[in-house]
């Protein structure tokens, strides 16, 4: 229950900050836009990238469920595993990422929940730190202030509008580094995406009517 709360009161925190975002187009390359904004009590900007898919949500929604993958796609993403499974909706990840020069490898805890509208066959994807589900691991940093959100929106056949928006600290010790390496993370993180739904074990991959009909049902 404590942490069902806590996810709930992140997402209300989210849907407050709406109102004051103010997205800076920092970056656009290869088809993918990067954005940035400075929220009130934020310590570092968020990011945000923007890209269209030529695959549908279903496929797309299946690699990103694939946490073995990760460091095949996530920048420097050494491991990613599910440690719990609460219902359908929601699911608690470990992840260990590598950093860079001389620093430690730093690792997270994240609760997802995942959302479906079923008039535009929409996803959303929200994770929020844990940072005290389990112990710490020796020769890492615990990052303590990490939030996420993928949304998938169709907009074509075989079309999807990508969404990937990071809050991040990563505990580097000058502002502006962790900047640089927030934004080379997340579009090297949606390039590698792009690369990895090629593969076709995750077009073979459909939801169910009634797979879908749980995700709105717990809503």
């Amino acid at each position: 229950m404590k942490l069902i709360m806590t996810l709930m009161l992140a997402c209300l925190v989210m849907a407050a900050a709406g109102a004051e975002e103010n997205w800076q187009l920092v970056k656009d390359k290869d088809q993918i836009q990067i954005f940035a904004t400075q929220k009130t009590g934020h310590k570092l900007k968020h990011h945000k990238a923007e890209t269209e898919i030529n695959k549908d949500v279903d496929t797309i929604l299946a690699a990103l469920q694939d946490t073995a993958a990760c460091p095949e796609w996530v920048y420097q993403c050494i491991t990613n595993k599910m440690v719990e499974m609460i219902d359908v909706k929601q699911r608690i990840y470990h992840t260990s990422i590598d950093s860079p020069l001389w620093f430690k490898s730093r690792d997270f805890y994240l609760q997802s929940d995942v959302s479906f509208d079923p008039k535009t066959r929409s996803f959303v994807i929200v994770l929020v730190s844990i940072p005290n589900h389990a112990g710490f691991q020796e020769n890492h940093v615990r990052l303590t202030d990490v939030s996420m959100i993928w949304r998938l929106h169709p907009i074509g056949e075989s079309l999807t509008a990508v969404s990937y928006e990071v809050y991040i600290d990563p505990e580097l010790p000058i502002k502006s580094i962790n900047h640089q390496m927030i934004k080379r993370s997340i579009f090297k993180t949606i390039e590698g995406l792009r690369h990895l739904v090629e593969k076709p074990i995750y077009a073979q991959t459909k939801y169910t009517a009634s797979e879908l009909e749980m995700l709105v049902e717990l809503d």
